[in-house]
């Protein structure tokens, strides 16, 4: 066989693998399914275990997208199979625990989710992906956070902002950090809830991730409007609202303008009674605008109940 035809003959799998993923994004799950099928019988007849077990991990993780938990962990299963004793197969390997783990845990399956995430931990801390790594400990923290394990959930995420911060994965690092700090804001631990916060934001800002930065901002305005600093908790949500309409994403601008609302509804005049206004009927607009009726109805609510206890003030 010439140069050339080896070359096309080994992306061949690869192609079939790339049919599958279009096949997937369409929607055209039965064709999805034929392809990846393809792949990994391709994959098989030219000893590249590796690429087997990738193809059959996105068959599995197609099926858990559609709550096929059967399908899903058998393909699951064998993929992991194929690469656990291969040597330099640790990142494929633990990428398919990783995946094993978020199948139980859709299942509410915690214990065995937990064991199984654990494992990802140990095969990926030594010789595989870094970035794996941290989306194992994310992963796990997430598991902890279901079953009511706050504690344990922060120490993971920790260990997952530690990991991707080393690796410099700033996203993944902004997303940890603002998981952790909801759940510090809940123990009502809101000096370790706002330096997170500030981090989480300085990330997202550092790689122009607008909406990010906006998520964070009206994260840090909700939280000052708790410890009553409604000049700061102000600013953060007016700058949050304003990122959020320049990227047009107007479902969280409406959210955020009803916090704002809430920090101008502030009595001992604190709060601004015709900006609170202008405020709650601009988060109606935008969710009428989206077709949220529930929510155009609850702010409305609110709306009107603000209205009725400032006539009886």
């Amino acid at each position: 066989m010439s140069v050339t035809n080896a070359e096309k003959y080994v992306d061949i799998p690869a192609k079939t693998a790339q049919e599958g993923d279009n096949a997937w994004r369409r929607g055209d799950y039965d064709e999805a399914r034929t392809r990846y099928g393809e792949a990994a019988k391709l994959y098989d007849i030219n000893e590249d275990y590796q690429g087997e077990a990738q193809v059959l991990g996105r068959l599995g993780e197609m099926e858990l997208s559609l709550d096929n938990y059967e399908a899903a962990e058998k393909a699951l299963r064998a993929a992991g199979e194929l690469v656990r004793d291969v040597p330099d197969a640790e990142s494929t390997y633990g990428e398919g625990l990783i995946k094993l783990a978020k199948l139980y845990t859709a299942q509410y399956q915690l214990g065995k989710a937990l064991e199984i995430i654990k494992q990802a931990e140990d095969v990926l801390r030594d010789d595989g992906s870094r970035n794996l790594l941290g989306d194992a400990y994310d992963q796990e923290a997430y598991i902890h956070m279901l079953d009511g394990q706050e504690e344990r959930a922060l120490a993971a995420y920790r260990a997952a902002a530690k990991t991707f911060e080393a690796e410099k994965i700033t996203l993944k690092e902004a997303s940890v950090l603002r998981a952790m700090a909801r759940i510090e804001m809940r123990r009502k631990n809101y000096d370790e809830a706002h330096e997170l916060l500030e981090n989480c934001r300085a990330l997202y800002r550092e790689n122009g991730d607008i909406l990010g930065e906006a998520s964070s901002l009206s994260a840090l305005g909700t939280l000052r409007y708790l410890i009553g600093d409604i000049e700061n908790a102000r600013k953060a949500l007016m700058k949050s609202v304003y990122l959020y309409g320049k990227v047009a994403h107007h479902t969280a601008e409406a959210e955020a303008l009803l916090y704002l609302a809430r920090v101008e509804s502030t009595p001992d005049g604190k709060g601004d009674f015709e900006r609170a206004k202008a405020h709650y009927k601009r988060s109606v607009e935008l969710y009428d605008f989206v077709q949220n009726d529930v929510m155009k109805k609850a702010v409305l609510e609110e709306y009107d109940n603000f209205l009725k206890r400032e006539m009886l003030g």
